[in-house]
C-alpha cells in the first residue's frame, strides 16, 4: 500500500507492508550491519561497506553499486530517533548532507501477531509507484527484505 501527498508542503510518501516475521526480527534486519548488507538496496544493486551505529545521534552510511554499470551510490545520514522494536527516524541521502536539510525517513514496527506491519514515510522526497526512482527503489528494497525474512536471498 502506498499513500502520496501531493499538496504544496513538504513532499513526502508512505509504503505499507506486512511482513511474515516478528517484530525482533524485522527490528534486527534494520539495525545489524551483517543482515542489512544482505538485502537492503533496490533490484540490481548490491551493498556494501555498511557503518550503522544505531542510536540518537550516530551515524550510518552504505554504497549501493549498480550491478550492471558498476556506478556506486554512496547514501547516509543520522538516527534522530531510536525506540527499539517501535520506531526509527533518520536522514536520508548523501553521507553528509546537514541534518536540516535532509529527507527524514520514519520506520513504524507495529506486531500484528506473528506478522509485522512496517511504514516506511519518507518526508522531503515525491514519490509515487511507477517513478523509477525513490518510491521504486524503497519498495524493492522492501520486496528485499520480504525475501531476506524468508530466507529466499543468499547470506
Amino acid at each position: 500500500m502506498t499513500t502520496a501527498d501531493s499538496t504544496d508542503q513538504i513532499p513526502e510518501f508512505s509504503i505499507t507492508r506486512t511482513l511474515d516475521a516478528p517484530r525482533d526480527l524485522v527490528w534486527r534486519a534494520w539495525t545489524d550491519e551483517s543482515e542489512l548488507a544482505q538485502w537492503l538496496g533496490p533490484f540490481g544493486v548490491t551493498t556494501d561497506s555498511v557503518a550503522f551505529d544505531v542510536r540518537a545521534g550516530g551515524r550510518y552510511r552504505y554504497t549501493m553499486t549498480n550491478d550492471e554499470t558498476g556506478e556506486q551510490f554512496p547514501t547516509g545520514g543520522e538516527f534522530l530517533e531510536v525506540l527499539p522494536q517501535d520506531r526509527l527516524v533518520f536522514t536520508w541521502g548523501e553521507p553528509d548532507t546537514p541534518v536540516e536539510s535532509a529527507p527524514v525517513i520514519t520506520l513504524t514496527f507495529s506486531p500484528q501477531g506473528e506478522q509485522t506491519e512496517l511504514v516506511l514515510h519518507l518526508r522531503g522526497i515525491a514519490g509515487h509507484p511507477g517513478d523509477g526512482f525513490v518510491h521504486d527503489g524503497w519498495d524493492e528494497a522492501l520486496t528485499n527484505l520480504d525475501r531476506h525474512l524468508r530466507g529466499e536471498l543468499p547470506g
